[in-house]
């Protein structure tokens, strides 16, 4: 008896010990601040290797947020990649399968050298800073930026630019649905932008769609639209659109 007793207290004790470590160590994803990364493991290349040009006003960590992306494409062209990641282990501290959109474009943006905030913390941003949402959310990116008013809304006559987040929605559903870094702009006029974008964790891949933004669209959810295959000029992409219920929802103004 004596010693299913002694039993019994350590595993309470054991108990014990086990909760107040949990509750002690708050959980990664509420983290202010990202883990330590060796900056060695930055992996940009220029942007002529490319093809790509950028805005001459355009600082150097937006550039390098687009090539740092672009460099995660080419180690991983299309690849079937797993829901618990090198991405998602970096930013939640644990195997957890979850969508990682919003937390490959932040890994990108860490690595670029970009300030990083929460949504709804204080902050002293000047204007001009480079800045993206420490937030594995879609909708906590929005938030961050339009708090800051760097939201550009999607169907009222927004112009992207290289280096920005672009948000979609689903028609009859969530307005925030998926995001992505937006690699190159070709203004085509009369409000019409052809866009090659990289996208984290679209079908489980890290991809390049490449297709037609229209900024003030005759209906408000049929904004974009496929380039027609003999038009298309961009090698290593997506031409097919993700759904035809998608749309894009804004941008987020990193940089100005």
């Amino acid at each position: 008896m004596n010693r299913m007793i002694r039993q019994s207290v350590v595993c309470l004790l054991l108990l014990f010990l086990a909760v107040s470590a949990l509750a002690a160590e708050p959980a990664p994803v509420s983290m202010k601040i990202p883990p330590a990364i060796n900056p060695s493991e930055i992996e940009t290349s220029p942007a002529e290797l490319y093809d790509l040009t950028f805005p001459p006003e355009m600082p150097e960590t937006a550039r390098l947020f687009v090539l740092t992306a672009r460099a995660q494409f080419e180690k991983h062209p299309f690849e079937l990649l797993p829901k618990n990641n090198d991405y998602t282990r970096w930013y939640y501290h644990d195997e957890r399968e979850i969508g990682w959109c919003s937390v490959f474009q932040l890994w990108c943006a860490y690595h670029s050298g970009m300030t990083l905030i929460r949504w709804n913390q204080e902050d002293t941003l000047s204007p001009g800073d480079c800045f993206s949402a420490m937030e594995g959310r879609v909708g906590n990116v929005y938030k961050a930026f339009e708090r800051r008013g760097r939201w550009l809304d999607g169907t009222e006559g927004a112009v992207p630019k290289p280096g920005y987040l672009v948000i979609y929605g689903v028609q009859g559903s969530t307005p925030y649905t998926h995001i992505a870094i937006v690699e190159s702009v070709t203004d085509l006029g009369n409000n019409l932008y052809e866009l090659t974008t990289v996208e984290g964790n679209l079908g489980s891949r890290i991809r390049r769609l490449n297709f037609r933004y229209n900024a003030m669209p005759a209906k408000k959810y049929r904004n974009m639209s496929a380039i027609p295959e003999n038009e298309v000029q961009r090698e290593n992409v997506q031409i097919k659109l993700q759904a035809d219920n998608w749309y894009i929802t804004g941008f987020c103004q990193t940089w100005l």
